[in-house]
């Protein structure tokens, strides 16, 4: 059995390789966009994007379940793999057939569909591996996933960016991310099979399939809402618009959600301080998150506003005039930063509070809002409308999930001052950072912005260092405690 500092030494090498992922991975974006160009970008974010929407009916929750029933029935962690290893088989199949009709009837005389049929491999192999590495989480065992996520991103940058350098053909890119795929696949295989003695074969227990199946349906229906909303604007501009448009708003969505691994980093150490304290200590489980949900929009709000100040600058000197339309798009998706990072909090108290059916229902009715304004913003006002839509949609998230977290916990007076204050302080900077975009060379104008948000911070009290020492007190001594 691993002890607390084992598991916390488990995680944070996890969240490192998470965080070096997301990093290599938007460079390698980055470089392959200013390659590429707005309309062979486009393509390409949108082959990945459309196979990758149906990647949860190929999983339908099974992943979250089969580490759940490892980790709580060692005994029986053989058969749980090999009954949804099986089932998964079969969702993979019919989710495939599902897709190549889709794609032969959708994309017929479209460039893209020979890249779909390849990224629906790519997506069915990186299913199959989540699934192996879902079985050692349930072993408390992160590092052999780091390691293949930190190599799988390696493969696809070292070799994309060398085909990138005698050719932009997009179909032999994606062969690069199949490799990569198919590299992460085999190790996990390996990895499961003779690290932890599971054989991979199919087994077929109808009490048992009837049981996994009624735990994972929640999951998945959570599963299917957040994928729609999050990829579906990408297929509606390629409907409405095509792959130019689509190019200028890949990148904008590319920047904006790049930042994800700061809120997942945290709220991987907060989820396990939210269940422990929602079962022994309510008050301090208010503490805690309302501390933590005070650090999410510190960190946000400035970098929100900063971008939006230097998205001119960004747009045309990382990525290339070519992408100036990307400019507005860029701005629109980047103010609701601060709503996206907080979503991340009242989304893991819920879960950490057993309200799993609440997040669900709040993602649903998320999905339908965000379907229906990109059907009428997308053809009124393009690339504009798509990005108003999915801004719109995350502010509407963050208010159903607070009415609900409401019922759970006390939201601090003190604290909300403290985040309006630290919203108008961001504002500020924003000015002091467009001036001085003017006068100095823009880069320089980040450390000096956030040189004056930093000293604000510390001149009206908004964080201290007892707040950052209380965080991590509670954070790390409760494992010793439980």
């Amino acid at each position: 059995m691993l002890n607390s500092q084992k598991i916390a030494a488990n995680s944070s090498f996890f969240l490192l390789s998470l965080v070096a992922q997301k990093v290599l991975s938007f460079v390698y974006f980055t470089l392959l966009a200013r390659g590429l160009g707005v309309e062979l970008t486009g393509r390409y974010f949108f082959a990945i994007s459309f196979a990758t929407m149906f990647a949860v009916l190929m999983d339908f929750g099974l992943s979250p379940v089969l580490t759940k029933e490892v980790a709580q029935n060692k005994d029986e962690q053989a058969v749980y793999f090999q009954q949804i290893f099986s089932l998964k088989l079969l969702f993979t199949f019919l989710s495939l057939i599902f897709l190549a009709t889709i794609n032969y009837f959708f994309w017929g005389n479209d460039p893209v569909q020979l890249l779909i049929y390849l990224t629906m491999l790519t997506v069915a192999l990186d299913s199959f591996t989540l699934l192996f590495y879902a079985f050692i989480r349930g072993q408390q065992n992160l590092r052999y996933e780091s390691f293949g996520t930190i190599i799988f991103q390696m493969i696809v940058m070292i070799f994309g960016l060398g085909v990138l350098k005698f050719t932009h053909n997009l179909f032999l890119l994606l062969i690069v991310l199949f490799v990569a795929s198919l590299f992460n696949f085999l190790f996990s295989a390996f990895i499961l099979r003779f690290k932890f003695q599971t054989k991979i074969k199919f087994l077929w227990q109808k009490d048992l399939l009837k049981k996994i199946l009624i735990i994972a349906w929640p999951f998945a229906v959570a599963a299917i809402f957040a994928k729609v909303y999050a990829y579906l604007d990408s297929i509606l501009l390629k409907i409405f618009l095509g792959d130019l448009e689509l190019g200028f708003y890949s990148v904008a969505y590319k920047i904006t959600f790049a930042w994800q691994f700061i809120p997942l980093g945290l709220v991987a150490a907060l989820y396990p301080a939210f269940a422990h304290y929602f079962k022994e200590d309510k008050a301090q489980l208010t503490k805690v998150f309302n501390r933590g949900f005070l650090y999410l929009s510190l960190i946000a709000w400035p970098l929100s506003f900063g971008i939006i100040a230097l998205a001119p600058e960004i747009i045309l000197k990382v990525y290339k005039p070519e992408f100036q339309s990307a400019i507005l798009p860029l701005q629109i998706l980047i103010v609701s930063l601060g709503f996206l990072f907080m979503n991340f909090s009242l989304s893991s108290l819920l879960n950490a509070a057993n309200k799993q059916k609440i997040n669900t229902r709040n993602l649903g009715f998320t999905m339908l809002l965000n379907i229906i304004l990109n059907l009428i913003l997308i053809p009124l006002i393009g690339v504009w409308g798509a990005a108003l839509a999915s801004s719109t949609s995350t502010l509407f998230l963050f208010i159903l999930n607070l009415l609900a977290v409401r019922y759970i916990v006390v939201i601090d007076r003190q604290i909300v001052n403290k985040m309006l204050l630290a919203f108008v302080l961001s504002l500020v900077m924003i000015l002091i950072v467009y001036y001085l975009k003017t006068i100095i060379f823009w880069p320089l104008t980040i450390i000096v912005g956030g040189a004056f948000y930093l000293f604000a911070l510390w001149l009206f009290k908004i964080l201290t260092i007892n707040d950052i020492k209380y965080l991590k007190t509670s954070l790390f001594n409760k494992n010793q405690s439980s």
